[in-house]
């Protein structure tokens, strides 16, 4: 009978989601809000179809591990090091300042010291889960809001470890703070020496020997390396997320990265969609009618407190309005932290039963409003953008200035979009400029690092951190312009490779002179050309490059259009 109920569960779980999340995409919802939905109508506070969650919890963590797992894959070790500035400073400001006012606050409210650092650290840090599907379904990630966003909640699953000891030592007087934190430092910095060590020496041998075997043996042993990392780091008292996310970026250097990938894929979709399902299940319809008045007062003190907090602190590290705010409200919300120190203070007395319910129940809330948020923080951030002219290039330098080796996409027609999509499903920084108002309002409206003006002036590539850069694409609408343009990169910018496309023979040598990689013809494939030689330019392999190009094809493979590419359709 036992093995009926699971298989019943089952059942219930994939149907009540395929139905909800496809009704929600119907009408243009995030699929999070879907799972959320679906999950709160079958748990056991609704409908209660499902009232062991425990189980699903247990199988819903993996997906966020293999979230985690796939971003590393997508982030070279060096693009990666660009984001240490925002880790280790910005990171490490949202959190010891985000903690210290909301500990300030609850102790103003006559909570004791202890359980008010307790409340503060519990609200202080935001979901990962959440964060990152975002990112990741809008193809944000490689915006620079979404880069401050990853390295905030990065940084977050690295202060987990200290926090975790911090308020053991609260709640055992009796232990030395400094001797826990100092042994827990130094078990957390073996482990991941050991997983960087293995990922060095052994990953690409032991891939170079399954490579050859059944395809189910690779699938096998991707999965094994994922749940080893994950387990390894969760032992040294780090987050299960971010052994997955070393994982990633280690294997990301290797030649195997996109059949890892592939192979993840379906795992990962299937396993964060019950994640986000058991977030529902456990939101207590009747708790939050009996304690409306609390939870929506906190609720909204928390969105309040933490997105002003993150928003001064991005506009402190010279980040541009638009990016700031968009972070801000991405990032307000509670995460899964609040769920894991809750009950052990409920335990040892620190917090009542009754707070832990209203803090619980008004961070599932916030989680499940993220999705909102984020798009009233976009919404909010274009108003802006007309409002002080952010959309003309003289006022972007802000968001632009931490770009190291970035691609410039000269001309966002057909070809443009088609390259900026692949270099922000790839996760490769760029940024785009076009003379044309309505182009630039259209790319900005999707969230891309889109700016208005001349390609032909070197002020402005100089403004684009051409200095910087590490490869161009010329993709203008008239020949002259082009050649202009394309002529001018060359010679101010020698760093820069510069690839060009354009339909008219009598350019083609003088660009090929000039030392541009030239593409003739306009349409779907020479898009791809230009997209392999900016790959190229960026340090991606041969034997990568086709494989990104072959997946790039077949994403595209369906549409009716496939010059016109659905800029929000992830890869």
């Amino acid at each position: 009978m036992e093995h009926e109920a699971y298989i019943a569960n089952v059942i219930i779980i994939l149907f009540s989601a395929v139905f909800v999340v496809s009704l929600f995409r119907a009408l243009n919802v995030n699929s999070v809000v879907g799972y959320l939905i679906a999950g709160l109508l079958i748990g056991p506070h609704a409908l209660a179809f499902i009232t062991d969650v425990e189980t699903i919890e247990l199988l819903g963590e993996f997906g966020v591990v293999f979230l985690l797992f796939t971003i590393g894959l997508k982030m070279p070790m060096r693009r990666f090091q660009v984001l240490r500035r925002y880790v280790f400073g910005l990171g490490l400001m949202q959190v010891v300042v985000t903690i210290s006012v909301v500990s300030l606050i609850a102790y103003f409210f006559s909570y004791a010291p202890a359980s008010a650092l307790l409340i503060g650290s519990a609200l202080a840090l935001s979901s990962t889960a959440v964060g990152l599907q975002l990112l990741s379904e809008q193809g944000d990630l490689a915006q620079k809001y979404g880069r401050v966003s990853f390295a905030v909640l990065l940084f977050q699953d690295l202060a987990v470890v200290v926090l975790l000891v911090l308020l053991t030592t609260i709640s055992t007087p009796e232990q030395d703070l400094f001797e826990a934190l100092s042994a827990a430092g130094l078990k957390a910095a073996v482990v991941l020496i050991l997983i960087v060590l293995f990922g060095q020496l052994i990953l690409r041998p032991v891939f170079r020997i399954v490579a050859s075997q059944k395809a189910e043996i690779f699938t096998a042993v991707s999965i094994l390396i994922v749940l080893l990392t994950s387990l390894a780091t969760d032992a040294a008292g780090l987050s299960k997320e971010l052994g997955a996310f070393l994982a990633g970026l280690l294997l990301s250097e290797t030649e195997y990265r996109h059949q890892v990938e592939a192979d993840i894929q379906p795992f990962y979709g299937l396993l964060l969609g019950l994640f986000f399902m058991t977030v529902g299940m456990n939101i207590d319809v009747h708790g939050i009618v009996n304690q409306a008045r609390e939870i929506f007062m906190l609720l909204g003190a928390m969105l309040l407190v933490k997105a002003i907090i993150l928003f001064g602190l991005c506009k402190a590290f010279k980040i541009a309005t638009g990016s700031a705010l968009r972070a801000a409200f991405l990032l307000a919300a509670g995460g899964e932290f609040a769920f894991v120190v809750l009950g052990p203070a409920v335990d040892q007395k620190l917090v009542s039963s009754s707070t832990a319910q209203v803090i619980y129940l008004s961070v599932a809330i916030s989680m499940a409003l993220t999705p909102f948020l984020a798009t009233f923080g976009k919404w909010l951030s274009e108003r802006l953008d007309l409002k002080e002219g952010d959309s003309k290039l003289a006022s972007s330098q802000d968001e632009i200035d931490d770009l190291r080796n970035h691609v410039i996409v000269a001309g966002f027609g057909r070809i443009g979009k088609m390259i900026c999509r692949l270099l922000a499903d790839r996760m490769i920084p760029f940024v785009a400029i076009d003379n044309n108002m309505n182009r630039v309002l259209e790319g900005r409206a999707r969230g891309l690092p889109i700016y208005y003006g001349d390609a032909t002036r070197d002020v402005v590539w100089k403004s684009l951190g051409a200095e910087k850069a590490s490869s161009a694409v010329v993709s203008l609408a008239l020949p002259k312009t082009t050649l202009r343009a394309s002529l001018m990169v060359r010679r101010k910018f020698p760093n820069i490779n510069v690839s060009v496309r354009i339909n008219d023979d009598a350019y083609v040598a003088k660009l090929t002179q000039a030392g541009a990689v030239v593409v003739k013809p306009e349409n779907f494939e020479p898009s791809l050309q230009l997209a392999s030689s900016v790959l190229k330019d960026v340090g991606t392999n041969d034997a990568e490059v086709s494989q990104i190009i072959e997946s790039f094809r077949r994403s595209y493979a369906g549409q009716e259009d496939p010059e016109k590419p659905d800029l929000q359709k992830p890869a």
